[in-house]
């Protein structure tokens, strides 16, 4: 069964993160597989940004066996890209359930909810911070702080090609995460 390769293994070690995921998908999930490369290995984004982004996705999603994968590889912003998804766990609800209220005074009331690390950008730079924040949004259907994550990394010289990357690493990440959970 192709889930097995996600059982750790000595194996499994040795293998990266897309050649595991990638061997693990379904021959339904085919364009899935081929998208993964191309998201992560041929973004308009920095490398390591690209696998972070993928980091606070898959943490998005809540399927920890393949973000555990992903992690095993080390990738460079993980601490940063789990902080990142952490706040936007919270926000990601708080948010849409003040807009869906609709109430004027709740509107006006502080979230009181800690969020020190967004001060911090989670130890790395605040694009950095931003785009992870924005692809753990994507996934978290918050539509007030995509918009904000993506209006912030434009004002950081993020191009159109760079956000539309976010994105796409945010979809592919959410389809391996649906897939192998199924």
């Amino acid at each position: 069964m192709a889930l097995s390769i996600l059982q750790p293994t000595t194996r499994r070690k040795e293998m990266s993160f897309i050649e595991t995921v990638k061997g693990a998908l379904p021959d339904y999930a085919k364009d899935t597989k081929l998208n993964l490369d191309a998201v992560l290995e041929r973004s308009t984004l920095d490398k390591d940004v690209a696998y972070g982004c993928a980091v606070a996705a898959l943490a998005a999603t809540g399927n920890g066996k393949v973000l555990s994968i992903m992690l095993a590889d080390g990738p460079a912003h993980a601490e940063s890209a789990m902080t990142a998804a952490s706040i936007m766990a919270q926000n990601n609800v708080w948010y849409p359930y003040v807009e869906m209220a609709d109430d004027e005074q709740l509107k006006g009331l502080p979230a009181q909810l800690r969020m020190n690390a967004i001060a911090s950008h989670g130890g790395t730079t605040k694009a950095n911070f931003e785009a992870f924040s924005l692809a753990a949004s994507i996934v978290g259907k918050c539509h007030f702080c995509v918009k904000a994550h993506y209006d912030t990394l434009k004002k950081e010289g993020y191009t159109v090609e760079q956000l539309r990357d976010i994105g796409r690493i945010a979809a592919v990440m959410n389809s391996v995460a649906k897939v192998l959970n199924s």
